[in-house]
C-alpha cells in the first residue's frame, strides 16, 4: 500500500481520535502508522491484499470500536466475508487486524508471537488476541489491575521527586528507550538497566480529550464502546511523563527532555515538549492502578541502586536471601572456628611462657 497523502492522515486523526485540528501533533504517530502500513520492500502480491487502502485501515477500526465484544474469529469473519482457502490470504488478514488495533489504541496484540514462549522483561510477559477471545478481554488482559501492592505505590508516590528522569540516570544509571506500545509504559529491563516510555503523547492527549466527560474509574468495556481506553489508565500514563519523569516546573528535568527529544538517535515525540495540561482535573491524591508496581519498582530502584562496577553488580545478583543465610552461617562457623584457633594460640603462649619462666628459675646463678 502507497504512503497515506495528507488528506488520508488527516481523516485518520479525526475519525480515530477526533483531533483534526491537532494534526499538527500527530508526526511521531504517523512514523509508526506509515511504517506499518507500508511495506519496506516492493513485493508481488498473487492474492488479494486485505488492505486495499488507507479507508480500509480506518474500517476495520472503526468497526472494532462498535464491536469491542466481539471475538477475533467473529471479527475477522465480519470484515472479511470472503472465505478464501489461500492460506497466505488468512495471514495477510490476521496482520490487517493487528495493524488497526495497534493504530487505534496503540496496543500490539501479536507482540507474543514475536517472542519465545518463556519472554519475560521486568515480570512483563507480551500477550495475543486469541480467535475465541473477546476484544475486550484481550485488553483487560493487557492492563491488569488485580496485581498491584498499593504500599509500596503510595510509597513510591510519596517520594515521587525522586523518580525525576535526571536522578534515574544518575543515581540508578538507567536509559530511557521509547516504545509505540502502551502495554510497555515504564517497564524496566534490568538486564540492561532500561525503562521504557511511552512516547505517543499526542495520543494519549487526544484519547484524553475524547474522555473527558467520562468518569475517571469508566471501566475498559465501556470505554472502548466510546473509542478510546480507560481514562484512568490515559491520565496515569502522561501524568507518570509530565508530572514524575519529566516534570516542567524542574528545569534539569525539562532539559534532559529537551536532549533526549532532539537527539536523532532516541525517536522521541516532540509533543513530549507541550505542557498542556491533562484536559481533566488530577485528583489531589492520585493513585496508579495501571502503572502502580513499575512506578513501585523504580522507587525500589532508587532506594537499593544497582552498583556500577561488574564486582558489585556480581555480588548484588547471587544476594539473594538463601545466598545471605548460607554467608550468615559461614561467617558464624568461620568466627568460631577461628577463636578456636586463637584459644589455641593462647594457651601455646602462655606455655611458651611458662617454660621460659622455668628455664630461667632452673639456670644456675651467675657469678
Amino acid at each position: 500500500m502507497r504512503i497515506a497523502t495528507t488528506a488520508e492522515k488527516r481523516s485518520v486523526v479525526r475519525d480515530l481520535f477526533g483531533a483534526e485540528d491537532k494534526f499538527h501533533s500527530f508526526s511521531t504517530y504517523f512514523k509508526i502508522y506509515d511504517s506499518l502500513t507500508t511495506p519496506q520492500y516492493e513485493t508481488i502480491q498473487i492474492y488479494p491484499s486485505a488492505l486495499n487502502s488507507h479507508d480500509d485501515i480506518r474500517r476495520l477500526a472503526l468497526e472494532l470500536r462498535a464491536n469491542p465484544q466481539t471475538t477475533r474469529e467473529e471479527f475477522r469473519d465480519k470484515v472479511f466475508p470472503q472465505n478464501l482457502a489461500d492460506p497466505e490470504t488468512g495471514i495477510d488478514q490476521e496482520r490487517a487486524i493487528n495493524v488497526a488495533v495497534q493504530l487505534m489504541l496503540m496496543i500490539d496484540c501479536s507482540d507474543k508471537d514475536r517472542h519465545c514462549e518463556d519472554y519475560e522483561v521486568g515480570g512483563f510477559r507480551p500477550v495475543r488476541w486469541d480467535g475465541s477471545e473477546r476484544f475486550t478481554d484481550f485488553v483487560r488482559k493487557v492492563f491488569p489491575t488485580d496485581v498491584h501492592d498499593q504500599g509500596k505505590v503510595r510509597a513510591a508516590m510519596k517520594e515521587k521527586n525522586s523518580l525525576k528522569c535526571w536522578k534515574l540516570k544518575k543515581r540508578a544509571h538507567i536509559k530511557f528507550l521509547p516504545t509505540d506500545n502502551l502495554a510497555e509504559h515504564l517497564l524496566y529491563d534490568p538486564q540492561d538497566s532500561v525503562v521504557r516510555i511511552f512516547r505517543q503523547t499526542a495520543f494519549l492527549k487526544a484519547h484524553l480529550r475524547l474522555s473527558t466527560n467520562m468518569p475517571l474509574n469508566y471501566g475498559i468495556t465501556e470505554s472502548l464502546q466510546m473509542g478510546t481506553l480507560p481514562p484512568q489508565l490515559l491520565l496515569e500514563t502522561l501524568h507518570s511523563l509530565q508530572y514524575i519523569l519529566f516534570p516542567p516546573v524542574d528545569e534539569k528535568s525539562s532539559r534532559f527532555l529537551e536532549n533526549i527529544v532532539q537527539s536523532s538517535n532516541t525517536g522521541f515525540d516532540p509533543d513530549c515538549l507541550l505542557y498542556e495540561g491533562c484536559t481533566r482535573p488530577v485528583p489531589e491524591n492520585f493513585g496508579y492502578y495501571y502503572w502502580g508496581n513499575r512506578l513501585a519498582e523504580l522507587h525500589y530502584i532508587m532506594t537499593h541502586p544497582r552498583p556500577s562496577h561488574r564486582i558489585g553488580q556480581w555480588i548484588q545478583r547471587h544476594a539473594s536471601e538463601r545466598n545471605a543465610m548460607f554467608v550468615a552461617i559461614l561467617s558464624l562457623v568461620l568466627s568460631a572456628f577461628f577463636g578456636f584457633l586463637s584459644f589455641v594460640l593462647g594457651l601455646f603462649q602462655a606455655w611458651l611462657a611458662y617454660q621460659s619462666w622455668k628455664a630461667q628459675l632452673d639456670a644456675p646463678p651467675v657469678t
